[in-house]
């Protein structure tokens, strides 16, 4: 109605709100405000205080999507949908319900008689523009039903739900109308509930066009499928969504594959190439940390130090993708939002194609997922969201608690359902995980309780070990369920990192029990490795030293030489002898450097001489320092998706446990970890890879503080989530074996014992993490400034690489300025992380050394 018009009877006690030129200018909180109303059939008055076509503009974006964030809709376009889905039409004194109209078009409907329309067969109908729900009411036909040219009639009772669901479920099945969190813990049986509720909105008559199923993966959508007898137009990954909205924007497109994509990155990113080394990997990360978890490209590139050029190359790599006709795995959901966003038929057309969205495992949406999801589910939201707050362990790829806690602001009006039992794990195992995650403070407070309250106490099992002994309880443990009859492949070996399932692997091979794991002997080429083997063969043949060895072994740990052994390491061998004798021409500073590396080989030859693997392995990392090494090498890493070079160390040290004859440990750590896996075997595995996985036995490798939580995390509640996740794989035993001399403090909240808020700060872990470093600064060194220059010019052509790609002017200055004096030092300077201290640490202190406080 028009503002100040009278407000007619029925609906002069009905909330007023305004649409003038303020409110479309602002109108987040209306339209939220709006759908709320809409949602649960409340009357409301829109007075209407501006031009009669001030909704009528199509809307659209050309800002870059990662500028947008998983919040973002057009407002007016949903604003539309509110004042004229389901309210007559006031603005020229009568009322008018358009839906008559719409009815008169699409059914041949008749205006007059006792509703709003008169069918073709003469017979009555009301026609609702509200959440499609049923009605008690005889004769209504749906809006949506209108828009399809069907006269399906709106049940006037719900049909009961498919059979054999529990209480819960049922009632998350027949959740009535609009949007739906459904909160699933572990082994709930959100797939039976995802698929009833699929099938219950076609019993309930909606239009199978109108419906769309988003799972988890293809594995997941083929599931569903097979439920529910749907087709794969209803049911599809989230991927497949986009790839057919991409499809639809751009004609034809192809889809390629990493090996393409790495040509392209590599045709546009100049990186330098080293052995072992994967330079374009992290590009591919970042990639992903742009386009799923919407963030900007020059902020990536700025917060991390392995992929110079990515913000000037991001739009590059994906203009030559889309003029060659091609795009990548993630562009099928970022160049989907991206074509939504542009063009508003194409819009128009998938949210009539998705106006009754199920999304499942909704806990790992990404920023870009969610967003995707809202702008096809708009303007009706009407999304059935399935998922768990305290399953969310991808915090690194941009998933959030947030989006199943604030759910309701994600979608306005949404209703809120929780399934309660356990129907997976026994009961020890449900209430240690449930005690666990009750010290999270940003959750979503929930009942869990098993289907089976038999408080077997060998269900759930803890075992403190001292290092060494923890592979070797982990092939007994397996081995005597095995001789009970349990299969092989209905056990499972969890850990938090994939690295730390080296020693669970070598174990298991020398049992005799079949694997089967991604863990292989490339697994011990990474950088700490790399020098923890070559300081051992070096040791075990220190008559014949190799160069190569020598030039790995003196650059881990840093000691500022790699530049200097280039030159003086001549021959392909050396004995320890001539090795010494290299240091005669060296100055002081330089010379003792020179005398404690050979001092250091020394020791570890005497250790190879007299220990067995165990004790050489305690020289190396604790000795020499490679341990500490590896522990600055961490210290820089943003996140913990990954083993970090600690984790390396850890997991040989507990291999050579099993291996005591250091003559040969390193081949037989090789030649085990080749052993060819089996597809029926033992399960090896970090515990990301099996969400939604079960076993029957399930050990929890390695429950060491520093691991879990792991010390690379800032986020502690997402590491007790990811505990949480491995003890609720088991179906029938749960063992968790840790190191006795450093258990996870997850441990004591298993039963409720540890505080719930620490008195004091936690006790030191295995891995100290390094605290940012502020250092002085002076005046800018020019002599140093021009050296360190000429380091760059001469890496940069040695590489093949732009200088910058090395290292920026304001790196150079700022180290010039603080002139560092360690690895750790270094690591605080802006522009210096993780990689560029792996890559080129070394030398750039070897570089400063040879200025005034440079030693």
């Amino acid at each position: 109605m028009r503002a100040g018009a009278p407000v007619p009877e029925p609906w002069v006690a009905a909330p007023r709100f305004t649409i003038d030129t303020p409110a479309l200018e602002g109108a987040g909180d209306l339209v939220a405000t709006l759908h709320r109303q809409w949602a649960q059939r409340q009357p409301v008055v829109i007075e209407w205080d501006v031009a009669d076509d001030a909704l009528a503009a199509s809307e659209a974006s050309t800002a870059p999507v990662w500028s947008l964030d998983a919040g973002f809709l057009f407002p007016l376009e949903r604003l539309r949908f509110l004042c004229f889905s389901n309210n007559y039409d006031g603005r020229n004194g009568e009322p008018r319900w358009w839906w008559s109209h719409k009815a008169e078009r699409s059914l041949r409907a008749e205006a007059g008689g006792s509703a709003d329309v008169l069918l073709p067969d003469g017979g009555p109908a009301w026609i609702d523009g509200g959440p499609r729900s049923p009605l008690d009411l005889t004769g209504v036909v749906h809006g949506d039903s209108v828009d399809a040219g069907l006269t399906a009639f709106v049940p006037r009772q719900a049909p009961d739900p498919p059979p054999g669901l529990a209480p819960d479920q049922a009632e998350a099945v027949t959740h009535v109308a609009g949007a739906a969190r459904i909160i699933a813990p572990a082994g709930s049986g959100k797939t039976r509930t995802l698929a009833a509720r699929l099938q219950h909105l076609m019993a309930r008559g909606v239009e199978p066009g109108y419906v769309m199923a988003l799972a988890y993966n293809t594995r997941a959508a083929e599931e569903l499928r097979a439920r529910t007898g749907v087709n794969r137009g209803t049911v599809r990954t989230i991927h497949s969504l986009g790839w057919q909205i991409l499809n639809e924007a751009h004609n034809r497109l192809d889809l390629i594959a990493e090996p393409e994509v790495r040509d392209v990155l590599g045709r546009i990113i100049s990186v330098p190439q080293r052995v072992n080394t994967d330079s374009l990997g992290p590009y591919l990360e970042a990639l992903e940390q742009v386009r799923a978890g919407l963030m900007d490209p020059v902020s990536v590139e700025t917060s991390r130090d392995d992929v110079p050029g990515l913000a000037d190359g991001f739009d590059d790599y994906r203009r030559r993708l889309y003029e060659r006709g091609r795009v990548d795995h993630g562009e099928q959901v970022y160049g989907a939002i991206e074509a939504l966003l542009n063009d508003p038929e194409l819009r128009s057309r998938w949210q009539r194609r998705c106006r009754y969205v199920l999304v499942d495992e909704f806990q790992d949406l990404t920023p870009a997922y969610l967003l995707l999801i809202r702008l096809v589910a708009s303007p009706q939201l009407d999304v059935f969201g399935v998922g768990d707050d305290d399953q969310v362990i991808y915090g690194y790829a941009g998933a959030d608690p947030g989006f199943l806690i604030d759910f309701g602001d994600y979608f306005p009006g949404a209703g809120h359902h929780a399934l309660e039992i356990n129907y997976r794990s026994p009961h020890p195992v449900v209430a240690a995980a449930r005690t666990v995650l009750s010290y999270n403070d940003r959750r979503i407070d929930k009942t869990i309780t098993a289907s089976h309250q038999d408080p077997d106490p060998g269900a759930l099992q803890v075992e403190r070990l001292t290092d060494g002994d923890l592979a070797r309880r982990t092939a007994e443990l397996i081995a005597g369920w095995m001789a009970e009859g349990v299969e092989p492949g209905s056990i499972a070996v969890l850990t938090r990192v994939n690295s730390s399932l080296i020693p669970v692997k070598a174990a298991l091979v020398e049992a005799g029990v079949p694997v089967n794991s991604l863990v292989t002997a490339q697994n011990l080429h990474r950088t700490t490795l790399r020098a923890l083997f070559a300081w051992l063969r070096l040791a075990g043949d220190p008559e014949r030293m190799a160069r190569t060895d020598l030039l790995e072994a003196v650059r881990r740990p840093g000691r500022g030489l790699t530049r200097l052994a280039r030159e003086l390491i001549r021959r392909p061998r050396h004995d320890l002898a001539q090795l010494a004798g290299l240091a005669e021409p060296l100055d002081g500073r330089q010379r003792a450097k020179w005398d404690d590396f050979v001092t250091d080989l020394e020791l570890v030859v005497a250790a190879v001489d007299a220990h067995a693997t165990p004790e050489v392995m305690k020289v190396l990392i604790e000795g020499i320092g490679l341990g500490t090494s590896a522990h600055t090498l961490d210290s820089g890493r943003g996140n913990a998706s990954r083993s970090g070079h600690f984790d390396d160390l850890v997991a040989v040290r507990r291999a050579a446990a099993l291996h005591p004859d250091i003559g040969d440990f390193a081949s037989w750590l090789a030649t085990t970890l080749d052993h060819a896996a089996a597809a029926s075997g033992v399960t090896l595995s970090s515990i990301h890879r099996v969400k939604g996985m079960e076993w029957d036995r399930v050990i929890t490798f390695g429950a060491d503080e520093g691991a879990m939580p792991h010390d690379l995390s800032d986020d502690l509640e997402e590491e007790r989530r990811i505990f949480h996740v491995a003890l609720t794989r088991a179906i029938g035993q749960a063992v968790i074996l840790a190191d006795s001399a450093h258990p996870s403090r997850f441990l004591a909240e298993l039963d409720g014992s540890a505080p719930r808020v620490a008195a004091a700060p936690p006790a030191p872990t295995r891995r100290a993490k390094a605290a940012r470093l502020v250092l002085p600064t002076g005046p800018v060194d020019a002599d140093l400034v021009t050296a360190l220059k000429s380091w760059r010019l001469d890496t940069s052509k040695r590489m093949n690489v732009p200088a910058f790609v090395i290292m920026h002017d304001s790196t150079v200055e700022a180290i010039a300025a603080t002139k560092p004096t360690s690895e750790r030092q270094l690591l605080a300077i802006n522009g210096i992380g993780p990689r560029k201290l792996e890559d080129y640490g070394d030398e750039i202190l070897e570089v400063v050394s040879g200025f005034s406080g440079g030693d």
